[in-house]
């Protein structure tokens, strides 16, 4: 069986989306079962299937997705509504789309890993502080169900 020639292959679009918490240990799997999701409970089944909505990446943060072109918008409006991914509250904020996946990753600036600053107690929980970035502090309490996530910025951490 011969290739296709260039003018018959479809004409893909990549979008990098940032995930918020970025330090939430999501699967590229689990990303793309709760994008496909999301896509079938707003277009349906078959807008859905046209858009071919893959994930390519999913770390440190990032997610890369690839669809057809002139179907951008729409996925950047599915991943506004993706709050759950396997059971973890995530958000995804699309802010860079291109024709390659090169000069997409030319887009994506490369940001330092979470970093572990210590403990901070408030009230009678302890909380890891895990991220400072600018003025935003992540604050994580592992519990024994499950785990608590706390957002504040410099200003309050000053107050505990």
């Amino acid at each position: 069986m011969r290739p296709l020639p260039p003018t018959q292959r479809p004409n893909w679009r990549y979008i990098a989306a940032e995930m918020v918490p970025q330090w939430c240990p999501v699967s590229a799997r689990d990303m793309h079962y709760a994008i496909l999701g999301c896509e079938a409970s707003l277009f349906g089944d078959n807008a859905a299937a046209s858009m071919r909505t893959s994930v390519i990446s999913c770390d440190r943060g990032v997610v890369i997705l690839r669809c057809i072109r002139g179907t951008e918008p729409d996925v950047e409006t599915v991943l506004a509504t993706v709050t759950n991914v396997d059971g973890t509250p995530v958000a995804l904020h699309p802010f860079a789309t291109s024709g390659t996946i090169h000069g997409l990753k030319k887009k994506i600036t490369t940001r330092p890993p979470p970093s572990d600053e210590g403990n901070c107690e408030i009230g009678e929980n302890t909380y890891r502080i895990l991220r400072i970035s600018g003025q935003k502090v992540d604050l994580v309490q592992q519990g024994i169900k499950q785990t608590t996530a706390l957002y504040v910025n410099t200003d309050d951490l000053e107050d505990f």
